[in-house]
C-alpha cells in the first residue's frame, strides 16, 4: 500500500512540477545581451542617442539578432548594407554608417563578433532611417529664426515595421520623402557629381564685361563654362566671340541664378559662373535636408514664399496659379521660416510703426523734416491706449524726443502714400509678420529684394487677395478694387484660413525641370553646412 501510495504521489508530482527547459539560451543574444548591459564598448562611431535606438530596438526582440539566421546572415542584411552604402545619392555621408558597412563575419564566426556585426548594421540602419526621414538635424538646434516643427518618425518604430514588410528592398527605398521637388534635386545632384568629376572647373578670371559684339580671350572660358553647364549648346567650338546665342546662354543662366537677367557677363554673373561644382553639390544637399522638414502634402490650396528667391506662390490642387514677386526683410531684419494661416484681408488698412519701428525708421526722418508726418498721413497719439488722446504734431517739439523717450503712437491713414498699399494679409503668428501690399512698386524689379523689416511685401496683391477669397461672388474684382483705394479700412474674415508656408530654399528645380539657385542672402546655408560638416574632409 506505502509503495502504491509513494508512486501515486511521485506521478502527481510529475504533472504538476514546473517544465524545465534544456535548451541552451542562443549565445548570440547573450552577446548581444552583454553588449548592452554592461557597457562593452564596440568600436564605432555612432552618437550615444543612435546607440540608445539600437537598445530600444533589441529590448523589444529579448536580444535576439535581426541579420544573422543562426547559420548564416539574413539576405535583408545584404540588402540594408547595399542601401546605406549608397547614402550619398540621398545626399547623405556614406562615412556617418560605416561602422555598419564592414564585411559580416563569414564561416563560423564567434558569437561575439556576430553580436558586434548585427548591432552596428542595425545601428547603421536606424541612423540612416532619422537621417534620410526626419533630416540630421532638428531645425531649432541650428538656427533659432526656423519656426520650423516637422513631424518626427520613431526609427525603431520605422525599423520594426520593416523588418515585417513583404518586400524589405521596397522599403527601404521607400523611406525617401515624397515632398514635391526632392526626386528631381537628387537628380540633379548625380549630374552635378558627374560634372564635378571632369575635372578642374575652368574658372572665368576678372576683367571687364563681356557682352555681345566683343571678342576676348575670356570668351572661350564663357562659352565652356556655359555649355558644361548645360546653358549653351553643347559641340559648338569654344570661340572668343560673343555671338547672339552666347547672350541667350548668359541669359538663362542669369535667369536660373537669380540674376539681372541682361545678358551681359558682369561681376555678379562672373561670381556665379566660377562657383566650383563641388560647391553647388552642397548646397543641393542642403536644400534636400530643407525638403526633409517639410510636409509632404500642402493640402489643396496653399501660398508658398521663398525667402531667397525673393517669389511667391499660389497652389490650386496642384497648379500655381500666381507667381508674384515679393520683398523680404533685410539682411539685419530677417523674414523667419514658419507656417501659418491667412485668416483675414484688412482692405485699405491703417499702419502703425512697432515701437521699434518708430524709433528706428520713422523719428529720424521726422527730424529731418517737419512736415514728414503731414506730407505722409500720419497722425499723433499721446500713447497706445486704445482711448488715447490724438495730438497736434505740429506743437511737439521733436528735436527733443529720442529713442528712449518717444511714447507717441503713430499711425499712418489709408491712401496712396500708405506703407502697407491697399491690403493687409493677417496672419497668426506672434512674429508680427504679414504680408501686404506696398506704395513702392519700384523695388518689384530688382533682381535682389532684400528692402523691408521682416514682413513680406507682395506684387500681385488683387489676384492674391481674390485667390484668398477663393472668388467669393460677394466680392468680384471691381468691388476688390474699390475697397483697396478707399479712405475707409475694412476687415474681410475669410470664410476657410489659407494655408501659408514660408520658407528658405537655394536650390530648386522648377516645373519646367531647370536646375535653380540663389544667394544665401541670410547666411541660412551657412549655418546648415556646418551643422552638417559638410566642409569636412570625408
Amino acid at each position: 500500500m506505502n509503495f502504491v501510495y509513494a508512486l501515486l504521489i511521485a506521478l502527481f508530482a510529475a504533472t504538476v512540477a514546473p517544465h524545465r527547459s534544456h535548451a541552451e539560451p542562443d549565445p548570440v543574444a547573450r552577446e548581444i545581451g552583454a553588449l548592452f548591459a554592461t557597457g562593452v564598448p564596440l568600436r564605432h562611431d555612432f552618437s550615444p542617442a543612435h546607440m540608445d535606438m539600437a537598445r530600444r530596438f533589441y529590448a523589444r526582440r529579448q536580444s535576439a539578432p535581426v541579420w544573422w539566421t543562426g547559420r548564416d546572415w539574413r539576405e535583408k542584411a545584404i540588402i540594408a548594407q547595399r542601401i546605406v552604402a549608397n547614402a550619398e545619392q540621398e545626399g547623405l555621408r556614406r562615412i556617418d554608417y560605416s561602422a555598419g558597412l564592414r564585411p559580416l563575419p563569414s564561416g563560423k564566426p564567434p558569437a561575439r563578433s556576430i553580436a558586434e556585426a548585427d548591432v552596428l548594421l542595425s545601428a547603421a540602419l536606424l541612423r540612416y532611417i532619422t537621417d534620410i526621414s526626419n533630416g540630421r538635424r532638428r531645425p531649432h538646434e541650428i538656427d533659432p529664426e526656423l519656426h520650423v516643427s516637422p513631424g518626427y518618425i520613431d526609427p525603431v518604430n520605422a525599423l520594426n515595421t520593416g523588418m515585417a514588410a513583404g518586400d524589405f528592398s521596397a522599403w527601404l527605398h521607400g523611406l525617401a520623402p515624397v515632398t514635391p521637388g526632392y526626386a528631381q534635386l537628387r537628380e540633379a545632384l548625380a549630374r552635378m557629381r558627374l560634372l564635378a568629376a571632369t575635372g578642374v572647373w575652368p574658372e572665368l578670371p576678372d576683367g571687364p564685361k563681356l557682352e555681345m559684339g566683343m571678342q576676348a580671350a575670356d570668351i572661350a572660358i564663357l562659352r565652356q563654362q556655359l555649355t558644361l553647364l548645360g546653358d549653351l549648346q553643347s559641340g559648338l567650338p569654344y570661340t572668343v566671340s560673343f555671338d547672339a546665342a552666347l547672350a541667350a546662354a548668359v541669359r538663362a543662366f542669369q535667369a536660373r541664378h537669380g540674376l539681372a537677367v541682361d545678358g551681359v557677363v558682369g561681376h555678379a554673373t562672373r561670381r556665379a559662373l566660377n562657383v566650383h561644382p563641388s560647391g553647388r553639390i552642397k548646397q543641393i544637399i542642403l536644400n534636400m535636408d530643407r525638403l526633409r522638414w517639410l510636409e509632404e502634402d500642402f493640402g489643396p490650396r496653399f501660398v508658398l514664399v521663398n525667402i531667397a528667391s525673393f517669389e511667391l506662390i499660389a497652389v490650386d490642387h496642384g497648379e500655381i496659379v500666381i507667381r508674384s514677386p515679393v520683398v523680404v526683410g533685410r539682411s539685419y531684419r530677417r523674414t523667419p521660416v514658419f507656417s501659418d494661416q491667412i485668416v483675414n484681408l484688412v482692405l485699405s488698412p491703417t499702419w502703425t510703426p512697432p515701437p521699434r519701428l518708430a524709433k528706428l525708421d520713422v523719428l529720424p526722418k521726422i527730424k529731418a523734416n517737419p512736415a514728414y508726418l503731414k506730407q505722409q498721413g500720419f497722425r499723433v497719439f499721446e500713447g497706445w491706449n486704445a482711448n488715447a488722446r490724438e495730438l497736434d504734431p505740429g506743437a511737439i517739439n521733436w528735436r527733443s524726443v529720442t529713442e528712449r523717450n518717444l511714447s507717441f503712437r503713430l499711425r499712418q491713414d489709408p491712401g496712396p502714400l500708405n506703407a502697407l498699399g491697399g491690403v493687409r494679409f493677417s496672419l497668426t503668428n506672434s512674429f508680427g509678420i504679414y504680408l501686404h501690399d506696398t506704395p513702392a512698386r519700384e523695388l518689384f524689379s530688382k533682381p535682389s529684394r532684400g528692402f523691408s523689416s521682416g514682413c513680406i511685401r507682395v506684387a500681385k496683391v488683387a489676384e492674391l487677395a481674390l485667390f484668398a477669397l477663393e472668388n467669393d461672388a460677394d466680392w468680384p474684382p471691381a468691388r476688390l478694387t474699390e475697397a483697396m483705394t478707399s479712405a475707409k479700412t475694412q476687415i474681410v474674415k475669410l470664410a476657410k484660413p489659407l494655408p501659408i508656408h514660408i520658407i528658405y530654399h537655394t536650390a530648386w528645380v522648377d516645373s519646367a525641370g531647370v536646375l535653380q539657385f540663389r544667394d544665401d542672402i541670410y547666411g541660412r546655408d551657412a549655418l546648415l553646412r556646418g551643422a552638417l560638416n559638410l566642409d569636412a574632409a570625408q
